[in-house]
């Protein structure tokens, strides 16, 4: 078998996925086991953060990933079929960053988190990824680092509809 792009482009949904898989499973398990050690070691930034994980359901947290998930899935497929990338990599690339916050989180807090062994597996494939398109011109350096910052906006405006999303679906479900 002869390896392309589209492997690649193919490859992102599963790998988005597989990492979310870890923090739909850990993520509520691992903060009610966590969360006075956090207070403890980082009082800040537990009271702005760890109320709004600790009230969101997993199933609510799942919706989440699946509006992520979809929108990605819509872009992949859409990139595919009209031969245009440029989107898909500025999410490709957002995603890749995203990835950086897990590992300094986990650099942090000196302990598992969810989502830190995934990280590792999508940032073998990352890296791989941006390493190939850059090596066979599939995109010119000033593009990618444009769409880097696209992709990053696009990525965090999402996260804030996605969070939005879940607890709607948290406040709709608990009725």
């Amino acid at each position: 078998m002869i390896f392309n792009f589209s492997i690649i482009v193919w490859l992102f949904p599963i790998i988005f996925m597989l990492h979310e898989f870890e923090e739909i499973i850990f993520f509520k398990y691992w903060i009610n086991k966590n969360k006075n050690f956090l207070f403890n070691k980082y009082p800040k930034i537990s009271k702005r953060f760890l109320s709004h994980f600790e009230n969101l359901s997993t199933p609510a947290f799942t919706v989440a990933v699946a509006e992520e998930f979809i929108l990605l899935s819509i872009i992949t497929i859409a990139s595919v079929i009209f031969d245009m990338y440029l989107l898909w990599l500025g999410i490709f690339m957002g995603f890749f960053i995203h990835l950086f916050t897990h590992l300094i989180q986990w650099i942090i807090i000196r302990r598992y988190i969810p989502a830190i062994y995934t990280t590792f597996i999508s940032f073998a494939y990352c890296i791989f990824s941006l390493n190939y398109m850059v090596n066979n011109n599939i995109f010119q350096i000033k593009d990618i680092l444009l769409w880097t910052i696209i992709g990053l906006a696009i990525v965090f405006t999402n996260l804030i509809i996605a969070h939005k999303l879940a607890f709607w679906f948290d406040k709709i479900t608990k009725k």
